[in-house]
């Protein structure tokens, strides 16, 4: 499958700007997102990894709108969009779990958005086909979701977001519950994409998939610990970042190599075991400061 360039995806200076944010869910005692400092340029592809409960997701959904803004500014193309509504964003977001409509076609699913915005049916009828060309469904159109596949429910998610021409992409997990083979088509059709001149945000928690795709890759606790280019850090270094250790630690790890419960991972990374030994998981106190966030 490769990506074929029929709708119009790029947009002119969409920048993202993170001031200082925090977020606290009511209840806790703790912040899940604090100090959140990050400046996204126009038509970069950034990915957000860390382990769950570090508030990668959160962030994300702080962004959509989705969830509210403690404290701090969110600028989207130097717009102060805090109290502005998700729907009035100009963006689009695709969610780890598959939020199609399991009653509609593929058609309909796609352009349930258009319709509530009340664009003409012509235009609505062409920005669908155009996408699911671009994606590789048409095929698919008349069907019901649960005749798909879950890479062909995520191309689905994607067309439908990419129908609307947002000025940014979200992507949260958007590898959950596919195969390795989908994983590796998902990730080229995002490079692709992104090469098409789209602002791209992701959160994952696949480190594989992370470095393979962005072209920047931004560690997230809380707030950013790591923040460079993709292929600056190796995944073996990644790893032990992800398990508890600060950046000189992992990159103490990047050529002598450590050994998981499951066996030792080479200089890159790969192979690497669900279960890692106890000393390289996360601590006590930093799993209860996330305060429940993803």
């Amino acid at each position: 499958f490769r990506c074929s360039s029929k709708i119009e995806l790029v947009k002119a200076n969409t920048t993202l700007k993170l001031n200082k944010l925090y977020e606290k869910y009511p209840n806790s005692e703790f912040y899940s997102v604090e100090n959140f400092d990050l400046q996204i340029k126009d038509k970069e592809f950034i990915v957000f990894v860390g382990p769950s409960g570090c508030g990668k997701s959160t962030t994300v959904r702080m962004i959509a709108g989705l969830e509210d803004i403690t404290e701090g500014e969110l600028y989207i193309d130097e717009t102060l969009v805090n109290d502005i509504a998700p729907k009035d964003r100009d963006i689009a977001m695709v969610f780890q779990n598959y939020a199609l409509y399991p009653h509609m076609t593929v058609y309909d699913n796609m352009a349930f958005t258009l319709k509530l915005k009340k664009v003409d049916p012509q235009v609505i009828d062409q920005k669908v086909r155009a996408a699911a060309e671009t994606l590789g469904i048409t095929a698919y159109l008349d069907r019901k979701p649960k005749a798909l596949s879950g890479g062909q429910r995520q191309r689905v998610l994607l067309a439908r977001a990419l129908a609307a021409n947002p000025s940014l992409l979200l992507l949260d997990e958007p590898f959950t519950g596919v195969d390795a083979p989908t994983q590796t088509t998902l990730t080229r059709l995002y490079r692709e994409l992104a090469g098409e001149g789209i602002t791209i945000l992701m959160s994952t928690h696949d480190m594989l998939a992370a470095r393979e795709s962005c072209s920047r890759l931004c560690g997230v606790r809380g707030n950013i610990h790591l923040d460079g280019p993709a292929d600056s850090f190796s995944l073996e270094q990644l790893h032990t970042w992800l398990h508890g250790h600060d950046i000189e630690e992992a990159q103490g790890h990047a050529r002598t190599g450590f050994t998981c419960a499951g066996g030792a991972l080479d200089e890159y990374g790969h192979e690497l075991p669900d279960s890692c030994a106890s000393d390289h998981s996360l601590s006590p106190a930093h799993t209860a400061a996330t305060g429940g966030a993803r």
